[in-house]
């Protein structure tokens, strides 16, 4: 396996390794001091034996004496002597023996009175040899027997660790990966034993606990889908509560702001006062069960998206009229720019959308700017909607998009707005399959945007100005 590869080499040149260098180091120095005492000891005795002989020559005033060449030859055979030389100063030679291959060894004898005269002595080094041979042949069985014994030690580390381990391995690798190791029962050491079970508890419990999360997911998801469903059946129930209340309200506000107007007409200027004021309340009631209606419609899904080629300038035309009133009315500057780009989409939601972002920036920049732009981004054509008004933080700026939520306190009563517009806006965007985005920041205005595709150019080459409808488009006054 893969920790084989690693562990086992890793494991070998950090154990086994160095004992096995240093034994056979030890066993090479014991090799060589064993032979070199074998030599030490064989020229230490034939050198005693030639000044032993050496010493009787010259205690006999150097006169060659054969018997003891003879006795010093015969008592040397135990030390493989095999001959033994004199020669004297006046070039004569004493002998004893047969010349042979070995060692040579000399000795000088100076009697007095006399030149000076030297014996030798041959020695046999064969049978040292043989014994210094037989020294090395020992420490390379030694040397032999401890390389066995590492690779026997390797073998034991691969069989007794390596593998347990690589059974370890697998295990925690199966648990991570979420499932149930095969661990098997071959012999191994106590502690791969006890981690083995700990492994197996391990993974009953990985079990135990995976069976619980699932009946867990289970009742989650079932609880998760009674919730789903009873808040769809809260948002139906709620949207035709909105609708059927927003249309049989709508009447009666028609009928007494109709009312009004013909009773405005013979009346002093104090009852024109409070007509108008009742006005601006029908006025008020009936824009929030505008906005209510359109909510409801949006949440009900009853509204069909028919997308068709249109040019930014037709999208501003829509409701400019209407947009212009209102900035007249705050006091705001209203700038509209790139109505030369063409878009694709449905033309009534896109158009509604914008005036929704449009009339939310012209009410949070009183006296202030206001831009409406369409910008080319890629195969898009990005319509912003931009204002210098306070701005929005950054903790606040999901929160916008809910409904009747206001930020600033008396807010609503400045506008005369209940805090939908972004919520209708949000919806909108959804239906046009794009969404809105927000760059802004306090003191600093605020960016609104969203996205709609360019139109295609063979509609864009089919379609004439002529063959486009203008009635389509209406202008709020």
């Amino acid at each position: 396996m893969e920790p084989r590869a690693h562990v086992l080499p890793r494991l070998f040149i950090d154990v086994v390794l160095p004992s096995t260098i240093a034994a056979l180091a030890l066993i090479l120095a014991l090799c060589v001091q064993q032979t070199h005492n074998l030599a030490e000891r064989v020229d230490a005795t034939a050198s005693l034996r030639l000044a032993r002989l050496a010493g009787e020559l010259d205690a006999t005033s150097g006169a060659p004496s054969q018997a003891a060449l003879d006795r010093t030859l015969q008592e040397g055979k135990e030390d493989r002597v095999v001959r033994v030389e004199w020669h004297g100063s006046d070039g004569t030679l004493w002998s004893s023996g047969t010349a042979g291959n070995g060692a040579t060894y000399r000795s000088e004898v100076q009697p007095h009175g006399s030149a000076s005269s030297w014996v030798s002595m041959q020695v046999d080094t064969h049978p040292l040899h043989q014994a210094q041979a037989m020294v090395w042949l020992l420490g390379a069985l030694c040397a032999t027997g401890v390389l066995v014994l590492a690779w026997l030690a390797r073998v034991s580390i691969r069989h007794r660790v390596l593998e347990p381990l690589s059974q370890v391995r697998y295990a925690v690798h199966e648990l991570v990966n979420a499932r149930h190791p095969q661990l098997d029962n071959t012999p191994a050491a106590t502690e791969f034993i006890e981690l083995r079970k700990s492994l197996q508890r391990l993974s009953e419990l990985q079990e135990e606990q995976r069976r619980d999360w699932s009946a867990m997911q289970h009742d989650n998801a079932v609880e998760a889908l009674d919730r789903l469903r009873q808040s769809q059946a809260a948002t139906r129930s709620k949207s035709q509560f909105i609708a059927l209340v927003s249309h049989h309200f709508r009447q009666p506000l028609q009928a007494l702001e109709l009312f009004a107007a013909g009773l405005d007409q013979n009346a002093s200027q104090e009852q024109q006062s409070l007509f108008q004021q009742m006005r601006g309340s029908i006025a008020s009631m009936t824009r929030l069960l505008d906005a209510l209606l359109e909510i409801s419609r949006l949440d009900a899904g009853v509204i069909a998206v028919k997308p068709v080629g249109f040019t930014a300038a037709e999208l501003f035309m829509r409701d400019r009229t209407s947009l212009n009133h209102e900035a007249v009315q705050q006091q705001v500057t209203l700038t509209w720019r790139g109505s030369r780009h063409q878009l694709h989409g449905d033309a009534d939601v896109a158009a509604s959308l914008l005036y929704q972002l449009a009339s939310n920036a012209i009410a949070n920049a009183p006296a202030g700017r206001v831009l409406i732009a369409a910008r080319r981004r890629g195969q898009s054509i990005r319509i912003e909607v931009r204002d210098n008004g306070t701005g929005i933080a950054v903790i606040h700026q999901q929160r916008i998009f809910e409904e009747f939520v206001q930020l600033q306190a008396g807010e609503s009563e400045r506008r005369g707005g209940y805090g939908l517009g972004l919520a209708i806006a949000e919806r909108l965007a959804r239906l046009l399959g794009t969404r809105i985005g927000l760059r802004s920041e306090p003191g600093r205005g605020s960016t609104f945007w969203f996205d709609l595709p360019r139109m295609p150019v063979m509609e864009r080459h089919s379609t004439s100005p002529q063959k486009q409808a203008p009635a389509t488009w209406r202008q709020a006054s």
